[in-house]
């Protein structure tokens, strides 16, 4: 099966396979607060979790390369205008991805908060995206 990276925008209207599967680190921050008191010391208050965040790396083939994920497809500016797209309409993405044996490892809505690119020399090109989770406000 493999490992998968799945971005989707407004139910599914519009979906990407990114087509190489970078490394992923996700930040989950904790909100924990400390507080200093009279006879302790120092105490600690377990917070809600913050918001989670991730960064991916990779690149944008201009090429059908042997290795390009499953779905995925050789157009680099496809993705470059996908992201764009949506950013630009304010619609938060969801980004779905699998383990290697093809389980899922997250799903969540999230939002654009950084996305970097440049065309290299041959065509494909380069990125950075920096993903912040989204929650969707009254029960959505």
């Amino acid at each position: 099966m493999g490992s998968n990276i799945v971005f989707s925008a407004n139910n599914n209207e519009e979906v990407m396979v990114l087509p190489v599967v970078p490394e992923i680190e996700v930040n989950k921050p904790q909100n924990n607060e400390q507080f200093e008191t009279l006879n302790n010391g120092t105490i600690n208050l377990i917070g809600d979790e913050g918001l989670r965040t991730f960064s991916i790396a990779s690149i944008f083939p201009s090429q059908k390369y042997s290795w390009l994920k499953h779905g995925s497809v050789a157009e680099p500016f496809k993705y470059v205008d996908f992201f764009n797209k949506w950013r630009a309409k304010k619609v938060p993405l969801r980004v779905v991805t699998s383990r290697p044996d093809g389980r899922e490892w997250f799903n969540m809505p999230c939002v654009i908060d950084s996305f970097t690119f440049k065309q290299l020399r041959n065509g494909d090109i380069e990125y950075t995206l920096d993903m912040a989770e989204y929650r969707f406000i009254g029960g959505v």
